[in-house]
């Protein structure tokens, strides 16, 4: 992770999605829809963001070099239509790629199918229930494992 934010572009209405290859954070990483992922990367990443990151992994794992309408994106995650440089959306995929979520290079943007487990770094920003989760659910080396497929416990949270 770069640490520092990266400029936002102007977003062509296409891109091209593939699938980032990183075969250990793919194998011991928080997919979308992982608690982790929502307990602990969404006060990093904000909320914008963790939904297209979720949208768009999941896309790049099921249809592999595919062509995405960004407008239909951003309009389907309620980020609006623009596609300046200052635009919601593009706002949010300069996220993805300054939390390296995902990297871009001209039209094609490569999205991790899973998040690694926050950096030490990190931790300092996350608030207290969001550090109690990360010690609950990150995998480190110590994955649960039933037959083959890691497991993530579940956590009850009092509201």
């Amino acid at each position: 992770m770069t640490g520092y934010p990266q400029a936002p572009t102007e977003t062509p209405p296409t891109l091209t999605l593939v699938a980032f290859p990183d075969p250990v954070v793919e194998r011991f990483g928080h997919r979308p829809g992982s608690p982790y992922v929502e307990f602990v990367w969404l006060g990093i990443l904000g909320p914008s963001t963790t939904f297209a990151w979720q949208r768009l992994a999941r896309q790049a794992a099921a249809m592999p070099s595919s062509k995405i309408d960004i407008t239909d994106l951003s309009v389907s995650l309620g980020l609006g239509e623009g596609l300046a440089r200052n635009a919601v959306v593009s706002r949010t995929l300069a996220r993805l790629v300054a939390f390296d979520a995902a990297r871009r290079q001209g039209d094609t943007l490569a999205v991790r199918l899973a998040l690694p487990d926050l950096p030490e770094r990190r931790l300092t920003r996350l608030s207290y229930s969001a550090r109690l989760a990360h010690e609950r659910f990150a995998h480190g080396t110590r994955s649960v494992m039933l037959a083959g497929a890691p497991l993530e416990p579940t956590m009850v949270v009092g509201l």
